[in-house]
C-alpha cells in the first residue's frame, strides 16, 4: 500500500509536470506564432515595396511614351518607306537627323504594310520574343516567392493582378493618341507646364499605390482633364495607339515603340527603337531606394502572370530574394515567458519547500507522540500499580514498601526529566540561537563550573557501574570567567553521561563474551583553546557508526543499539543539548580524538 508520504509527492510531482508541460506548449505556440508574425511582417514589407517599385518604374517610363505618342505623323515623313516585305532581322532602321528625339531612342522607322499587310503588321506589333528569356524571367519570378505558401502566393497574384490593372489603365492613356498633343503644340509653355504637371501626378501614384485610382479618377473627367492637348485640338484619326513590343534582331532582344498610321492614303508601321541598356540601367537607378538589387528581364507573352509585370513595356521585374529572420531576438512576448518561466519554477520550489517542511512536521510531530506516549506509559503504569497495592494495603512489609516508595521517587524523577527535556525543546524551538537565553545565567571561573556538575556525573556513571576519569588543564586559566546558565551547562553533560550509560555500560553490552574485561571508564577532559572553554565526554562502549553522524543530532533519533535497548528514550537528548550549547554561543560535536567509542566535545566561549 502507498504511504501517505509517497502519495503526497506523487500528486505534487503529477502536478508539476502538467504545468510545466502547458507553459512548455503555450511558449512553443508563442514563439511560433511570434514568429509566423515577423515572417508575414517581412513579405507585407516586401511586397510593399515591390509595388512601389512597380509604380515608379511605369511613372519613370510613363513620360517616355507620352513623347512618342505626341509625336505628329508629319515627323516620320521624311524617314521614307521600308519595303514591307523586309525582314526585322534586316533591320538598321532608317533614321534621319530632322524629328527630335528622346533621350533614349536610337533610330526611327517608318515600314508599309501595303502587301501582305495583316501578316506584316501582326508580325511586327507581336514581336516575337526569345523562349529562353521567357523561360527564365517566369522561373526567376517563381523563385523569388518560393518560400511562400500556396495560399500566400494566390493573395499576392490577387494583388498584383489589381495593382497592375491600376497602373495598366495610366499606361493605356499614355499610349493613346487621343491624351498626346500634337508635335506643332508641344512647344507651348502652357502646355508643357501641363505636361510636367501629368508626369509629376503619374509619380505620385507610387507613394500610395492603392489609392491611386480614386486621386486619378480613372474614367472620369477630372482625370481626362490631365491631358496634354489644348482641348480645341480634335485628335488625329490617322494615328492609332502606341505600343512596346520586344522584336529579335540579330540574336539581340531589341525594344520598339509601334504604331499604325495613315500616310498620305497608304498604311503604314511607325516606330522608334528604345536603347533598352540605357534605359534599363536608369530604371534599376530609380527603384534603388527602394527595391535595391532588384532585376529587369523583358518579357512579352499572355501567358506570363501580371506579377511583377511592368504595365507600361513589356518587361517583369525580378525582386532580390526574401531576407532571412534573425535566429532569435528578445521581443516583449519572448521576454514575458522567460519571467513566467522563473516565476513557475521558482513557485514549484517554495511550494516543494513548504510541502517537505509539511511532510517533516508531520512526521517529527508522529514521532513525537510516539516516542512520549512509549516514554510516559512505563512511568505512568508503575505509578499507578504500586500507588494502587499500596493504598490497599497490600504491602505490609516495611521493607517492600521502602522499595516501592524508593521505585515511585525514581519513576518521578524520571518522569519531570521527560516533560522538562519536551518543555526545554519547545522553548528552544521557538527562538533563534543567542536569543531569548535563560535567566539563570551566572559568571563563574572554568574550574567552579566544572566542580558544580563532576560529582552528580560521577554518582550517575556509578549508578551503571562505570567510573569518570576527569582530565582537568586549567591550573594557568583561573582568572579566566564565562557567563553561562550552570544548570543547562549541567544538563548538557548530565545528557551526553546518559548516552554513555545506555550505550556504553557493562550490563548492556550485548556483543562482549563473559569473560572479557571491560572498560567501565568516561574520560571528562577540560581544556582553554583559543578562548573557548572545551570539555569532552568519553566512553569505551561500541561508538557510533559512521551511517548514523549525519543525523544523531536530529529530534526524535536514537542509535541502532538503542532501539532494542531496555532504557528507551525521547531521543530529544543530543538534539537538545546541543540547542542548549548554541544558544550560550558555543557548540556540541561530535569528534574523534582519543579514538575509542562515542566523543562528544562541549564547547562554550570565554569572557573578554
Amino acid at each position: 500500500m502507498i504511504s501517505r508520504r509517497v502519495l503526497t509527492w506523487l500528486i505534487f510531482w503529477s502536478s508539476v509536470a502538467l504545468a510545466l508541460g502547458a507553459l512548455a506548449w503555450v511558449s512553443v505556440e508563442v514563439v511560433s506564432l511570434e514568429h509566423r508574425e515577423a515572417e508575414s511582417r517581412t513579405e507585407a514589407s516586401r511586397q510593399e515595396a515591390i509595388r512601389r517599385a512597380l509604380w515608379r518604374l511605369d511613372s519613370t517610363m510613363a513620360p517616355v511614351l507620352a513623347i512618342e505618342a505626341a509625336r505628329p505623323i508629319s515627323d516620320y515623313q521624311g524617314l521614307g518607306i521600308l519595303d514591307a516585305q523586309l525582314s526585322l532581322d534586316l533591320l538598321p532602321l532608317q533614321t534621319q537627323e530632322a524629328p527630335p528625339t528622346d533621350q533614349y531612342a536610337k533610330q526611327y522607322f517608318n515600314m508599309a504594310t501595303q502587301r501582305d499587310a495583316r501578316f506584316q503588321a501582326d508580325s511586327l506589333l507581336s514581336g516575337p520574343v526569345s523562349a529562353n528569356t521567357l523561360s527564365e524571367g517566369i522561373e526567376q519570378m517563381r523563385q523569388s516567392v518560393s518560400g511562400d505558401s500556396d495560399l500566400a502566393q494566390d493573395e499576392q497574384v490577387g494583388e498584383s493582378e489589381s495593382d497592375y490593372a491600376a497602373r495598366n489603365r495610366i499606361a493605356r492613356l499614355v499610349q493613346s493618341p487621343q491624351f498626346a498633343e500634337p508635335q506643332s503644340r508641344q512647344r507651348d509653355p502652357k502646355q508643357a507646364e501641363d505636361r510636367e504637371i501629368g508626369s509629376e501626378k503619374l509619380k505620385a501614384a507610387e507613394a500610395s499605390p492603392r489609392e491611386t485610382e480614386s486621386q486619378f479618377g480613372f474614367g472620369s473627367s477630372a482625370f481626362r482633364s490631365m491631358d496634354f492637348a489644348d482641348s480645341a485640338a480634335p485628335p488625329d484619326p490617322t494615328v492609332g495607339s502606341l505600343t512596346p513590343r520586344w522584336v529579335q534582331s540579330n540574336g539581340e532582344s531589341r525594344l520598339l515603340l509601334i504604331r499604325n498610321a495613315q500616310l498620305d492614303g497608304q498604311p503604314v508601321v511607325q516606330g522608334v527603337e528604345l536603347d533598352w541598356e540605357s534605359l534599363r540601367k536608369d530604371l534599376i537607378d530609380s527603384i534603388s531606394d527602394v527595391l535595391p538589387g532588384a532585376a529587369l528581364i523583358p518579357v512579352d507573352s499572355p501567358a506570363v502572370p501580371n506579377l511583377y509585370r511592368m504595365a507600361t513595356i513589356p518587361v517583369a521585374l525580378i525582386p532580390p530574394p526574401a531576407k532571412l529572420l534573425p535566429e532569435w531576438t528578445w521581443s516583449p512576448a519572448r521576454v514575458g515567458l522567460v519571467v513566467t518561466w522563473i516565476a513557475i519554477i521558482a513557485t514549484i520550489i517554495a511550494v516543494g519547500a513548504v510541502l517537505r517542511a509539511a511532510i517533516v512536521l508531520s512526521e517529527r510531530r508522529g514521532l513525537f507522540v510516539s516516542a512520549v506516549t512509549h516514554e510516559l506509559r512505563t512511568p505512568l503504569t508503575t505509578f499507578r500499580l504500586y500507588s494502587q497495592m499500596l493504598a490497599d494495603g497490600m504491602v505490609s512489609d516495611e521493607q517492600v514498601k521502602s522499595e516501592y516508595l524508593t521505585t515511585l521517587k525514581r519513576e518521578s524523577e524520571r518522569l519531570t526529566g521527560i516533560v522538562e527535556n519536551v518543555l526545554e525543546y519547545a522553548r528552544l524551538s521557538r527562538v533563534r540561537p543567542g536569543k531569548g537565553k535563560s535567566s539563570g545565567e551566572q559568571t563563574l571561573s572554568p574550574g567552579a563550573l566544572v566542580a558544580r556538575f563532576r560529582p552528580g556525573l560521577a554518582r550517575r556513571l556509578g549508578q551503571d557501574n562505570l567510573d569518570l576519569v576527569a582530565s582537568l588543564d586549567l591550573d594557568q586559566h583561573q582568572a579566566r570567567t564565562l557567563t553561562v546558565d550552570p544548570h543547562a551547562v549541567e544538563r548538557i553533560m548530565m545528557n551526553l553521561v546518559e548516552n554513555a550509560c545506555k550505550y556504553a555500560s557493562p550490563s548492556d553490552s550485548e556483543e562482549s563474551d563473559p569473560g572479557e574485561e571491560f572498560d567501565t571508564r568516561v574520560h571528562l577532559d577540560v581544556a582553554v583553546r583559543e578562548g573557548m572553554l572545551e570539555m569532552l565526554i568519553a566512553d569505551h562502549g561500541p561508538g557510533i557508526a559512521p551511517s548514523e553522524h549525519g543525523k544523531i543530532f536530529g529530534e526524535f533519533q536514537r542509535g541502532l543499539r538503542g532501539l532494542g535497548n531496555a532504557r528507551s528514550g525521547l531521543g530529544l537528548g543530543l538534539a537538545l543539548s546541543r540547542g542548549l550549547a548554541r544558544e550560550m554561543g558555543g557548540d556540541l560535536q561530535l569528534v574523534r580524538r582519543r579514538g575509542h567509542g562515542a566523543e562528544f566535545l562541549l564547547t562554550i566561549p570565554l569572557d573578554d
